[in-house]
């Protein structure tokens, strides 16, 4: 029996609309699973200061690695580390030049639940079996945003944008005395199609980024007088033909 399922109709939610919104009571984990993501939640802790910041901030924190992965026998293997490059037609903000991230933990490559939500992710993706076929190159972000009384926390990346990758799934993994956040799903001609916020740690959704955009608000404190953070675990999923 898998360790992450979903009563739901993924697949076919993500086939009419293009993607789907998924709360923390629609996924139920193994006992195995719930032990994996108290240990990956812990790496939270560990994440650099990103860099590259428009605003010149100190506010994300992140770390990200590489996948290659088998769908026809679920192997992933840990691909060696390389620079981070989105274009500028899909992000404005930060896209157009190379950004240098610090690599996922060991522990956290090798985590069993980080390891089985990519394969849960992938099985709710619409694909024939040709697309199945091949391996596809899955990055993993770890980002985490803090924000307080005189800094707002910005999201990762900033603005309406594509993540540039076929698929892309965003899980909840922190959500601390934070306000703010609204996540903001576009069609093809950036009209709005949904908005909603991501209230529980493992909230998720789930799109094709090759076909619609996406935004998320940035963040404030409830009680200003303490910190706010909002942390996600995100995957972008690349076909063969793209990762070849």
């Amino acid at each position: 029996m898998a360790g992450i399922r979903s009563a739901r109709d993924i697949e076919a939610e993500l086939g009419t609309a293009g993607y789907c919104l998924l709360r923390a009571e629609e996924i139920h984990l193994s006992d195995e699973m719930r032990q994996a993501w108290l240990s990956l939640s812990i790496d939270y802790s560990d994440l650099p200061a990103d860099e590259y910041l428009p605003d010149g901030g100190q506010y994300r924190f992140r770390r990200y690695g590489r996948f290659s992965f088998a769908p026809s026998s679920g192997a992933l293997t840990r691909l060696p580390h390389e620079d981070y490059y989105q274009s500028a037609d899909i992000n404005r903000v930060t896209g157009g030049f190379i950004r240098k991230f610090a690599p996922l933990l060991g522990t956290t490559f090798e985590n069993e639940f980080l390891r089985e939500l990519i394969r849960f992710d992938f099985r709710q993706f619409p694909l024939d079996e040709a697309a199945r076929a091949g391996d596809w190159e899955v990055q993993a972000h770890l980002i985490r945003v803090r924000a307080n009384e005189s800094e707002m926390g910005q999201p990762s990346p900033e603005g309406i944008h594509r993540d540039g990758a076929e698929f892309v799934s965003v899980h909840l993994a922190e959500l601390i005395n934070a306000r703010g956040g609204e996540v903001s799903i576009y069609d093809d001609e950036r009209n709005l199609l949904s908005a909603f916020r991501l209230k529980q740690v493992l909230d998720s959704y789930l799109f094709h980024d090759a076909s619609l955009w996406h935004a998320a608000a940035p963040i404030r404190p409830i009680a200003p007088a303490h910190e706010a953070i909002r942390s996600i675990l995100t995957f972008d999923f690349h076909p063969p033909s793209a990762s070849e």
